[in-house]
């Protein structure tokens, strides 16, 4: 498969992906913004589809073209005619005619867009669902290299240097090189006299000190346009990473984690592509110092 048509399955899957989550919001209109999402998914991957097996679709084509499109090739038909014939009717109703859809038709249907796209990339590309990773969408190519061997590492067994791995990227995207990411961050925390510290002063400032980076954690969060939950959920449920001026680092573990499921540590993968498609947007070149003869 050619890099170009990889790229666009990749961004196909994450419309899709997209689709998926805004379904969490549950309200009507959210739903129906997930409809239009999965249908644009599909097209998305239908036409890769069809120049990756080098077929010339209509300059006019539909939805439902697809199916014709690959049977005058001599190929198999394609599959799920039928669920993805009532997505398109769903959409149109929706887009041209202002037809709400039925909710739970909308998340009956998000199961079956993602068969259809596991189904096309079997028949026509010889890959999977699974294959086809969002990773790709990370613009630097340092930590898709460490996102790729935290996956490897997390498949065979190895959860706990995998979930490292999902730290030191996040701390290089945080800590880009040549760049500064403009985030808040919490007053250090003061050095207290003995006496103090025995007056049970000290307690009071590290419950102090943590609030203030919770504070600051969430509010950078919300100015990026990430959940803030989303980025505390996987602080807390991977191991803590202390680094030092040099660059390295000791891991402060909590447990074996074995709560963190391959759902739990696909959903991690996917805050960080998130993360990083955000603060590829607010990234500021550090400044270069000139010294004047």
């Amino acid at each position: 498969m050619l890099p170009d048509i990889q790229r666009r399955i990749v961004n196909a899957k994450y419309v899709l992906e997209r689709a998926a989550k805004i379904q969490s919001e549950s309200n009507e209109m959210s739903l129906s913004i997930s409809l239009l999402l999965m249908h644009d998914a599909i097209e998305l991957l239908m036409l890769a589809v069809l120049d990756h097996l080098r077929l010339t679709p209509k300059k006019r084509r539909e939805f439902m073209d697809f199916w014709s499109d690959i049977q005058q090739s001599g190929r198999p038909e394609p599959p799920d005619f039928i669920p993805m014939e009532s997505l398109n009717k769903l959409r149109v109703g929706l887009k041209h005619n202002g037809n709400l859809p039925n909710p739970q038709t909308v998340r009956d249907l998000l199961p079956r867009a993602k068969g259809f796209f596991e189904n096309v990339l079997r028949a026509y590309c010889d890959t999977s669902y699974d294959d086809i990773s969002l990773i790709d969408l990370i613009p630097h190519a340092g930590i898709r290299a460490v996102l790729a061997e935290s996956r490897r590492e997390f498949l065979v067994g190895s959860k706990v240097e995998s979930l490292i791995k999902l730290k030191i990227a996040l701390h290089g995207l945080e800590n880009p090189e040549g760049k500064v990411l403009p985030l808040l961050q919490a007053p250090p925390k003061p050095s207290l006299p003995s006496e103090l510290q025995r007056a049970g002063l000290g307690q009071y400032l590290d419950s102090l000190h943590s609030f203030l980076e919770q504070c600051a954690i969430r509010t950078n969060a919300n100015l990026l346009g990430i959940d803030p939950f989303r980025y505390t959920r996987f602080m807390r449920m991977t191991p803590s990473l202390q680094w030092s001026m040099a660059g390295t680092y000791q891991a402060q573990l909590r447990g074996t984690y074995d709560e963190v499921t391959k759902d739990i540590y696909d959903e991690f993968i996917d805050f960080l592509v998130d993360y990083s498609l955000k603060v590829s947007e607010v990234y500021i070149p550090k400044t270069i110092r000139v010294t004047l003869p």
